[in-house]
């Protein structure tokens, strides 16, 4: 057995996943104060409780047995974060506060700019909220490995945006779902703050399941968290029977406060005899929820296209209309080949109903790595963040972890009643924005830092490429009104294009192989996640606009 001695405050808790076979022992002057003399077959979650502030030995026999663990002082969590822990063969490396910064940073693929998770499998961005001067952000985690596994919610702090501490895991599947073999856990959701300030996170709970296309059963859940922030202290179901004609797609809800009919709401992602759909509930109390209509049915192509269902719907007064986004899950578009699209609609929403100003769905995003969108009301601002997931394209093996989220964005409606996207304020105020060296005009030379391209002015025959040893990272080009991008992985097979019209703006921002580019105000966005040649040395710009160039960090 290896040994290492620790030091915990009073209170401080240890959380783990582990799976066997392996043991681990925590003693005190030769007193055993806890065991776990064989970890389960399965992986299974672990908590000690640590009373008395003081030293101890933990002992443990085989490291790779601990598969996500961390500690944390209830009292200080929320200013120090977790301490990251890490089993070796003969000592457990323990890191907090700029630590974890530092050993985050020394992953040269990890992209800078972008919040991702510490270790293992992140997807959706969940219950976004601010309180006070402080930004939460939740997302989907499976904490036991690299791919996606039975879900958790993540839990992350920020002053500004930025610079995140990594807090401990909020919300646990209601069971060990490895123990029976299946997937399902606690699915996606919002913040809602009621009138009276009360915080609370509705989110979906997928009961243990053994196919991930059909059959499964899908139930909404209300949690309350405590008074730290740091778990969810209690959870109660609200809502287990579907309409008829859905099926097992039943998902993703966005809860408000309606002003109109005094009562609340909530939207959630669905089928209707197979058909994507948004649902529209209502409820007086938040805890007895009736279904009132579709809020919107696709139309019957989506279906044929392969769309399942509409997942993560979101819905929201914006500029005095009425905005609905949503993804729909399993499409794929005939024309350019791309899957999971995201599309918005905007109109008005009138004694429960929304009429959209116009059928046709727009385009948020041309990429296909831009999904699962989830923006909250603060401030008098709409911010979003998205998950950075590719489609066609999967992560290597290898990397401690897998997943991003896009950067926070500020969500408005232009003259055209477009939604438009563009970077948050806070991103602004974080980036460096050093000019980068330039050997000749539309020539610069990089170093690993992010990139920031901004050009004002005619953009027809513009031509922007970054390579890597002389092999390309990516490349972009506006022609015939329209703005392309390739990346290294691309074949032809797919078309990542869009049309910008007469449009004078283009901003670009690459960070390790994520590329942002935002033009025309932000109506015409485009997200792209690239593993190869992500730290590229050299950048050409060919253009007719102004051009700006920095280093975003």
């Amino acid at each position: 057995m290896a040994k290492a001695t620790v030091s915990f405050a009073s209170g401080e808790r240890l959380e783990f996943w582990a799976v066997g076979p392996g043991a681990v022992t925590i003693s005190q002057q030769d007193e055993t104060l806890w065991h776990v003399p064989a970890f389960e077959a399965h992986p299974s979650y672990y908590s000690y409780h640590h009373r008395e502030a003081g030293s101890v030995v933990v002992e443990w026999d085989r490291p790779e047995a601990f598969l996500w663990a961390y500690s944390y002082d209830p009292a200080t969590v929320a200013e120090a974060g977790i301490k990251l822990w890490e089993f070796s063969t003969d000592e457990i490396p323990i890191r907090a506060g700029k630590e974890i910064d530092t050993w985050l940073r020394s992953d040269s693929q990890r992209p800078r700019i972008h919040f991702s998770p510490c270790r293992n499998w992140m997807n959706d961005p969940v219950g976004l909220c601010r309180i006070g001067d402080c930004w939460h952000l939740f997302y989907q985690f499976h904490p036991c490995g690299g791919d996606w596994g039975p879900m958790h919610w993540g839990h992350a702090t920020s002053p500004d945006l930025f610079t995140w501490t990594h807090m401990p895991v909020f919300l646990h599947p209601e069971q060990n779902l490895w123990r029976l073999g299946a997937t399902g856990g606690a699915f996606s959701g919002n913040a809602f703050q009621d009138r009276d300030g009360s915080l609370m996170f509705f989110y979906t709970e997928r009961l243990p399941a053994y196919d991930l296309f059909k059959g499964y059963r899908e139930i909404q859940k209300i949690a309350r968290p405590d008074r730290r922030m740091i778990k969810a202290e209690s959870i109660s179901t609200v809502l287990e029977q579907r309409p008829e004609g859905v099926e097992h797609d039943f998902r993703d809800p966005k809860v408000w406060w309606d002003e109109a009919s005094c009562a609340y709401r909530m939207v959630l992602g669905a089928s209707i005899h197979g058909d994507p759909a948004v649902l529209l509930y209502g409820s007086e109390d938040l805890l007895e929820w009736k279904y009132l209509e579709p809020l919107y049915r696709a139309p019957p192509f989506f279906r044929e296209q392969g769309a399942r269902a509409v997942e993560c719907p979101d819905f929201f007064p914006l500029d005095g209309k009425w905005v609905l986004i949503m993804g729909l899950v399993g499409h794929c578009d005939p024309d350019s080949g791309r899957h999971n699209l995201l599309y918005g609609l905007v109109g008005d929403f009138v004694d429960d109903r929304f009429i959209p100003d116009s059928d046709a769905l727009q385009l948020l995003d041309f990429g296909s790595d831009f999904y699962a969108m989830q923006s909250f009301a603060t401030g008098g601002r709409q911010i979003a963040f998205a998950w950075l997931f590719n489609w066609e394209f999967r992560k290597p093996a290898g990397s401690p972890y897998s997943g991003e989220l896009s950067l926070p964005r500020q969500l408005s409606l232009d003259a055209r009643n477009r939604i438009c996207m563009r970077p948050a304020d806070e991103v602004e105020e974080a980036l460096t924005h050093a000019p980068l060296s330039s050997a000749e005009p539309g020539r610069y030379v990089l170093d690993e830092t992010s990139i920031d391209i901004r050009l004002n002015g005619m953009l027809d025959g513009t031509r922007i490429t970054a390579t890597e040893a002389g092999q390309m990272s990516f490349s972009i080009v506006v022609e015939g009104q329209s703005i392309s991008v390739q990346l290294p992985q691309d074949d032809g097979s797919i078309r990542y294009a869009a049309v910008i019209a007469d449009a004078t703006d283009l901003r670009i921002i690459h960070d390790k192989g994520i590329l942002e580019i935002f033009a025309d105000g932000g109506a015409v966005c485009g997200t792209r996640r690239n593993y190869r040649n992500v730290k590229p040395d050299k950048l050409v710009i060919l253009s007719k606009a102004h051009v700006s160039a920095f280093s975003g960090e």
